[in-house]
């Protein structure tokens, strides 16, 4: 068996897989900065230095690129919270994950406005964040452990309108704080976010 050809040290996949991290570095600096908006196929190409071809070759559309960032980001957000203590009880593990979340975007406020701000005015973008908000309360459970399965609504109509409200509340609540309006710390941010989540699953619950 042929080992694969090589060119500067490097196999067709690693340069296509190198390609792919260059397109989706450019396109989370377009979509932070200046939204969504701002990551068009043209500014893509211009800033990466690659051509056309390389892009249409690694993502079949802008829409395809524009998804590929914003679910990098949230993985490297979930990385973080996958090592959420879970020892002190569910409500302590819950106000740790909304302290990672307020330290990620703490970090670069342009995580926020991927996550958090461009689904509410980019179409591509909203149904994309929509379909997985009960996934993500989903991924929770088996992080959080089995008092989390305990709260979580067992229907799908029902988990659907919780990551609804959900969302709804704490995009609402984080955006204010990352832009300044809020003014208080981590901790009080937090404190608030496991307030609103117990509440809203308690009402879906109690529907149950």
């Amino acid at each position: 068996m042929s080992s694969p050809k090589l060119w500067r040290g490097q196999t067709l996949k690693d340069r296509s897989l190198d390609r792919r991290e260059q397109l989706l570095d450019v396109g989370e600096e377009l979509l932070g900065v200046g939204g969504a908006a701002g990551l068009t196929t043209r500014a893509v190409i211009r800033q990466s230095g690659l051509s056309p071809r390389y892009f249409y070759e690694t993502f079949g559309s802008r829409e395809d690129l524009v998804i590929a960032v914003y679910d990098r980001v949230e993985t490297r957000l979930f990385e973080r919270m996958s090592g959420v203590r879970v020892e002190d009880g569910l409500r302590a593990a819950i106000r740790e994950i909304f302290e990672i979340c307020a330290q990620y975007f703490e970090e670069d406020p342009a995580r926020a406005r991927i996550l958090l701000r461009e689904p509410l005015g980019d179409e591509t973008l909203r149904r994309h964040s929509a379909d997985r908000a009960p996934a993500f309360l989903r991924m929770l459970i088996p992080i959080l452990g089995a008092e989390a399965g305990a709260i979580m609504p067992t229907e799908d109509e029902d988990l659907a309108m919780a990551a609804a409200a959900l969302s709804g509340s704490l995009i609402s609540l984080y955006l204010e704080w990352v832009d300044g309006r809020l003014g208080v710390g981590r901790d009080r941010l937090a404190e608030v976010a496991v307030a609103s989540v117990f509440a809203l699953l308690e009402a879906v619950r109690h529907r149950e």
